[in-house]
């Protein structure tokens, strides 16, 4: 029986997750043979509620050919407003020039509707993609990379991508001396809801600083709500399985006090499925081991304050497939990835956790000090958000971005 050589193996790829979907993409465009496993059944690729692109994750779905396809199934969005908990504008940011001058325009669409392009493009160009696969084990060999499933299934890999999350269980098994992620003590809720007693927001993300929870929500003309919630929770009750309807109450109670607009849209919440604690990564010195890498969440996983994560993950599939254009030797490409990716991303998830703290702070002089400099600081970072969503993965992958 013949042998089959590395070249002859396909790429494998854990998680269909965006990092994972995308990665598949960008190969199958190269003629790469890709495997891609996930763990869970396909159903559960319409779980989770809704995610904003930047416009730099805009452009970097340029590279996949799915930039005008997947913003036609979200709400432009051109902005946001902040309030306090008592309805006072604390500031307004309108994006329009900045995001004209990035050449795209940030769009809010359902987590499901991205993943479901991205699966149909993989699928159409030929990926094999397999659900109910578990990952069991991995042993990266000088040649190829042999892999075990708890389905008692087994398959071999020219190399092996880890896009499964933040809990990931290729980082836990092939980088075993790796930080674990960190609870940020801040839960989310969202959702998807036509309310139409609710006003249009214009392409402005409505938030709130609530008395007790960050409130946030957009809506078009004749569509849906999108909405989303943070609140501090402890560990252990962030981590337990809510019970629907004890959940819809709490945000309810939560909101009790805060303007009406906030409260009018709660107030028809009778059940919310489930609840998203927040992790982020501390640093993670190496992404790559052998003939395995790490993508997305896996290596650096983003909390969903700065709205980057999805961005970071298309971005993060663009370049890895750049530099195995540029470099076919995969440590070598390993190498030249992290290089260029991990500065920027680490930048976006100290951002990110600065603006989660914002969500925390408690007491009347805090939060009083809180309204005064907020405006100042917002438009001072607005600065550094440009430069980040300036940047085009799709034009230059292989360029070092300066943030």
């Amino acid at each position: 029986m013949a042998v089959a050589t590395t070249q002859a193996l396909p790429v494998a790829i854990i998680g269909a997750g965006v990092a994972g979907l995308a990665l598949a993409v960008m190969l199958r465009r190269q003629g790469v043979g890709v495997s891609l496993f996930e763990a869970r059944p396909r159903e559960a690729l319409n779980e989770g509620a809704f995610l904003t692109l930047a416009p730099n994750g805009v452009n970097a779905l340029r590279a996949l050919g799915l930039a005008g396809r997947i913003s036609a199934l979200g709400i432009r969005t051109l902005g946001f407003e902040i309030m306090n908990a008592a309805g006072r504008r604390l500031v307004q940011l309108d994006e329009r020039q900045s995001m004209q001058e990035a050449g795209a325009e940030s769009v809010t669409l359902k987590r499901s509707d991205l993943l479901g392009a991205l699966l149909d493009e993989a699928l159409a160009l030929g990926a094999d993609i397999r659900f109910g696969h578990a990952l069991a084990g991995i042993q990266d060999r000088p040649d190829s990379v042999h892999l075990a499933f708890a389905n008692g299934s087994t398959a071999d890999a020219a190399w092996l991508a880890g896009c499964d999350g933040v809990w990931s269980r290729v980082r836990r098994l092939c980088f075993p001396a790796s930080p674990d992620p960190v609870y940020t003590g801040l839960t989310g809720v969202g959702g998807v809801v036509d309310l139409p007693f609710v006003e249009p927001t214009d392409g402005l993300m409505h938030m709130v600083f609530g008395d007790q929870a960050f409130f946030g929500y957009i809506k078009s003309d004749d569509g849906p709500v999108f909405w989303f919630d943070s609140f501090p929770l402890d560990e252990a009750a962030a981590m337990a399985k809510p019970d629907p309807a004890q959940l819809a109450a709490t945000v309810r109670r939560l909101h009790a006090g805060d303007p009406p607009a906030v409260r009018r849209i709660v107030e028809t919440f009778t059940h919310i499925p489930r609840g998203y604690p927040v992790f982020d990564m501390r640093h993670l010195p190496q992404w790559h081991s052998g003939r395995v890498v790490l993508l997305g969440d896996a290596a650096h996983a983003v909390s969903p304050h700065a709205g980057q994560g999805a961005s970071m993950a298309i971005e993060d599939a663009v370049v890895l497939a750049a530099c195995l254009d540029a470099t076919p030797l995969p440590a070598q490409a390993f190498a030249a990835f992290q290089t260029l990716r991990q500065d920027r991303v680490e930048h976006i998830v100290k951002v990110s956790r600065r603006i989660g703290s914002q969500k925390q702070t408690k007491g009347r002089v805090a939060l009083f000090l809180r309204d005064l400099i907020l405006p100042f600081f917002i438009r001072l970072g607005s600065r550094t958000t440009r430069a980040v969503t300036r940047y085009r993965a799709d034009l230059a992958p292989l360029e070092k971005p300066s943030i």
